[in-house]
Protein backbone atom coordinates (compact mmCIF):
# COMPACT_ATOMS: atom_id res chain seq x y z
CA UNK A 1 0.00 0.00 0.00
CA UNK A 2 1.40 3.66 -1.22
CA UNK A 3 2.36 5.87 1.65
CA UNK A 4 2.13 9.33 1.97
CA UNK A 5 5.33 11.47 1.68
CA UNK A 6 5.99 13.10 5.41
CA UNK A 7 7.64 16.74 5.87
CA UNK A 8 8.06 17.03 9.83
CA UNK A 9 9.73 20.44 9.54
CA UNK A 10 6.81 21.36 7.41
CA UNK A 11 4.48 19.52 9.59
CA UNK A 12 3.30 18.46 6.04
CA UNK A 13 1.41 15.19 4.25
CA UNK A 14 1.79 14.97 0.18
CA UNK A 15 0.76 12.20 -1.62
CA UNK A 16 0.48 11.53 -5.90
CA UNK A 17 -3.21 12.55 -7.26
CA UNK A 18 -4.19 12.58 -10.94
CA UNK A 19 -6.47 14.95 -12.30
CA UNK A 20 -9.91 13.55 -13.23
CA UNK A 21 -12.18 16.46 -14.65
CA UNK A 22 -15.07 14.50 -16.27
CA UNK A 23 -15.51 12.93 -13.20
CA UNK A 24 -16.00 15.81 -11.06
CA UNK A 25 -18.20 17.31 -13.91
CA UNK A 26 -20.62 14.46 -14.30
CA UNK A 27 -20.32 13.39 -10.75
CA UNK A 28 -23.85 11.65 -9.28
CA UNK A 29 -23.13 13.91 -6.34
CA UNK A 30 -22.09 16.90 -8.08
CA UNK A 31 -19.42 19.89 -6.35
CA UNK A 32 -18.45 17.69 -3.43
CA UNK A 33 -15.96 15.25 -3.74
CA UNK A 34 -12.42 16.71 -4.03
CA UNK A 35 -9.62 14.27 -3.08
CA UNK A 36 -10.28 10.69 -2.79
CA UNK A 37 -8.41 7.26 -2.28
CA UNK A 38 -8.29 5.07 -5.51
CA UNK A 39 -9.92 2.62 -3.78
CA UNK A 40 -12.67 4.06 -1.86
CA UNK A 41 -16.19 3.85 -3.16
CA UNK A 42 -16.29 7.93 -3.61
CA UNK A 43 -13.43 7.59 -6.51
CA UNK A 44 -15.61 7.68 -8.82
CA UNK A 45 -17.08 11.13 -8.28
CA UNK A 46 -13.44 12.96 -7.30
CA UNK A 47 -11.53 15.62 -9.01
CA UNK A 48 -8.65 14.36 -7.69
CA UNK A 49 -7.70 10.65 -6.64
CA UNK A 50 -5.21 9.24 -5.02
CA UNK A 51 -3.28 5.92 -4.94
CA UNK A 52 -2.66 6.60 -0.96
CA UNK A 53 -5.92 5.42 1.63
CA UNK A 54 -7.93 8.45 3.70
CA UNK A 55 -7.16 6.33 6.61
CA UNK A 56 -3.40 7.01 6.25
CA UNK A 57 -3.68 10.47 5.34
CA UNK A 58 -5.17 11.15 8.89
CA UNK A 59 -2.77 8.86 10.49
CA UNK A 60 -0.16 11.05 8.93
CA UNK A 61 -1.72 14.15 9.93
CA UNK A 62 -2.33 13.04 13.21
CA UNK A 63 1.01 11.87 13.78
CA UNK A 64 2.22 15.24 13.18
CA UNK A 65 0.35 17.01 15.74
CA UNK A 66 -3.00 17.32 13.93
CA UNK A 67 -6.39 17.45 16.25
CA UNK A 68 -9.45 16.13 14.47
CA UNK A 69 -12.58 17.90 15.04
CA UNK A 70 -14.90 14.59 15.20
CA UNK A 71 -17.76 16.28 15.71
CA UNK A 72 -19.72 15.52 12.64
CA UNK A 73 -22.20 13.00 12.79
CA UNK A 74 -23.48 10.54 10.41
CA UNK A 75 -26.72 12.32 10.20
CA UNK A 76 -25.14 15.12 8.62
CA UNK A 77 -25.02 13.07 6.07
CA UNK A 78 -28.35 11.11 5.94
CA UNK A 79 -30.62 13.31 7.07
CA UNK A 80 -29.01 16.43 4.30
CA UNK A 81 -32.84 16.66 3.01
CA UNK A 82 -34.64 16.52 6.09
CA UNK A 83 -35.65 20.20 7.06
CA UNK A 84 -36.37 19.04 10.75
CA UNK A 85 -32.73 17.79 11.24
CA UNK A 86 -30.37 20.11 12.83
CA UNK A 87 -27.60 17.81 12.11
CA UNK A 88 -26.70 18.67 8.11
CA UNK A 89 -26.42 22.52 9.32
CA UNK A 90 -23.47 21.03 11.53
CA UNK A 91 -19.73 22.78 10.41
CA UNK A 92 -16.61 20.80 11.12
CA UNK A 93 -14.24 21.42 12.95
CA UNK A 94 -10.52 20.50 13.74
CA UNK A 95 -7.38 21.78 13.24
CA UNK A 96 -6.38 23.95 9.95
CA UNK A 97 -5.46 22.83 6.98
CA UNK A 98 -3.67 24.57 3.92
CA UNK A 99 -3.56 22.51 1.34
CA UNK A 100 -1.84 22.70 -2.40
CA UNK A 101 -1.16 21.41 -5.72
CA UNK A 102 2.30 20.54 -6.49
CA UNK A 103 3.26 20.54 -10.02
CA UNK A 104 6.00 18.34 -11.68
CA UNK A 105 8.22 21.26 -11.90
CA UNK A 106 7.36 22.11 -7.87
CA UNK A 107 5.49 25.29 -8.05
CA UNK A 108 2.84 25.05 -5.45
CA UNK A 109 -0.53 26.37 -5.98
CA UNK A 110 -3.48 26.26 -3.50
CA UNK A 111 -5.92 24.08 -4.35
CA UNK A 112 -9.03 26.14 -4.32
CA UNK A 113 -7.11 27.27 -8.01
CA UNK A 114 -8.46 24.34 -9.43
CA UNK A 115 -12.05 25.56 -8.55
CA UNK A 116 -14.55 28.56 -9.24
CA UNK A 117 -16.42 29.16 -6.08
CA UNK A 118 -19.71 30.10 -7.80
CA UNK A 119 -21.21 30.80 -4.58
CA UNK A 120 -18.67 32.37 -2.88
CA UNK A 121 -18.22 31.06 0.66
CA UNK A 122 -15.18 30.71 0.54
CA UNK A 123 -12.25 27.83 1.89
CA UNK A 124 -11.51 27.23 5.24
CA UNK A 125 -10.19 23.16 5.93
CA UNK A 126 -9.99 21.76 8.53
CA UNK A 127 -9.13 18.41 9.74
CA UNK A 128 -12.50 16.64 10.46
CA UNK A 129 -11.40 12.87 11.49
CA UNK A 130 -14.12 11.20 11.32
CA UNK A 131 -12.14 7.74 11.81
CA UNK A 132 -14.76 5.60 12.79
CA UNK A 133 -16.59 5.61 9.54
CA UNK A 134 -13.94 4.45 7.64
CA UNK A 135 -15.05 0.69 8.02
CA UNK A 136 -18.34 1.63 7.84
CA UNK A 137 -18.57 3.79 4.63
CA UNK A 138 -15.35 2.88 2.48
CA UNK A 139 -15.77 5.71 0.36
CA UNK A 140 -12.13 6.95 0.54
CA UNK A 141 -13.04 10.78 1.24
CA UNK A 142 -10.19 12.61 2.14
CA UNK A 143 -11.13 16.28 1.29
CA UNK A 144 -14.56 17.07 0.52
CA UNK A 145 -15.93 20.77 -0.32
CA UNK A 146 -18.65 20.68 2.63
CA UNK A 147 -18.50 19.70 5.49
CA UNK A 148 -19.49 16.34 5.50
CA UNK A 149 -18.95 13.02 8.03
CA UNK A 150 -17.21 11.16 5.99
CA UNK A 151 -14.54 13.46 4.82
CA UNK A 152 -10.95 13.88 6.73
CA UNK A 153 -10.46 17.12 5.90
CA UNK A 154 -13.45 19.35 5.20
CA UNK A 155 -14.40 23.00 4.05
CA UNK A 156 -15.59 24.60 7.23
CA UNK A 157 -17.27 27.36 5.05
CA UNK A 158 -20.46 24.70 3.88
CA UNK A 159 -22.47 22.91 5.49
CA UNK A 160 -24.38 19.34 4.18
CA UNK A 161 -27.50 21.46 3.85
CA UNK A 162 -25.71 24.05 1.98
CA UNK A 163 -24.96 21.36 -0.81
CA UNK A 164 -28.43 19.79 -0.34
CA UNK A 165 -30.10 23.24 -1.19
CA UNK A 166 -27.58 24.18 -3.87
CA UNK A 167 -25.31 26.93 -2.05
CA UNK A 168 -22.55 25.40 -2.34
CA UNK A 169 -21.56 25.17 -6.01
CA UNK A 170 -18.18 24.64 -7.90
CA UNK A 171 -17.02 24.42 -11.35
CA UNK A 172 -13.81 23.72 -12.89
CA UNK A 173 -11.21 26.80 -13.46
CA UNK A 174 -8.78 27.92 -16.34
CA UNK A 175 -6.30 26.30 -14.06
CA UNK A 176 -7.75 23.07 -14.14
CA UNK A 177 -8.50 23.15 -17.91
CA UNK A 178 -4.94 23.98 -18.96
CA UNK A 179 -3.78 21.56 -16.49
CA UNK A 180 -6.09 18.79 -18.43
CA UNK A 181 -7.40 14.72 -17.80
CA UNK A 182 -5.15 12.77 -16.37
CA UNK A 183 -2.77 15.24 -14.91
CA UNK A 184 -0.11 14.08 -12.24
CA UNK A 185 0.61 16.49 -9.58
CA UNK A 186 1.15 16.31 -5.74
CA UNK A 187 -1.38 16.95 -3.05
CA UNK A 188 0.13 18.67 0.08
CA UNK A 189 -1.67 18.94 3.08
CA UNK A 190 -0.16 21.43 5.87
CA UNK A 191 -1.15 21.81 9.55
CA UNK A 192 -1.27 25.61 10.30
CA UNK A 193 -2.07 25.22 13.87
CA UNK A 194 0.37 25.25 16.61
CA UNK A 195 0.66 21.40 17.54
CA UNK A 196 -1.74 19.91 19.95
CA UNK A 197 -1.66 16.58 21.66
CA UNK A 198 -4.24 14.20 20.95
CA UNK A 199 -6.06 13.92 24.36
CA UNK A 200 -9.25 15.45 25.81
CA UNK A 201 -12.86 15.33 24.59
CA UNK A 202 -13.60 15.26 20.93
CA UNK A 203 -15.26 18.64 19.64
CA UNK A 204 -19.15 19.52 20.86
CA UNK A 205 -21.67 19.16 17.57
CA UNK A 206 -22.09 22.96 16.07
CA UNK A 207 -25.76 24.50 16.86
CA UNK A 208 -28.12 24.82 14.41
CA UNK A 209 -28.36 28.59 12.96
CA UNK A 210 -31.28 30.75 13.95
CA UNK A 211 -32.91 30.95 9.94
CA UNK A 212 -36.53 31.95 9.22
CA UNK A 213 -36.31 29.58 6.33
CA UNK A 214 -36.33 26.12 7.86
Amino acid sequence: MPRPRIDRARRSVTVPATLHLRRFRGARLANHHLLTWSEGKAAGNALLVTPVSDRAILDALEGLGGRPGNNLSEAAWTERSDPLSDAPDAVARGSRVAISVVLPDGRRRPVEDLLVDVDGRGFVWVLAGNRALIPKWKSGCVVCLQSCPGSKVANARATMRDLEEGRSRFLLSKFAEELGEGARVAVELRLVDRPSPLRGPASRPASRPASGGR
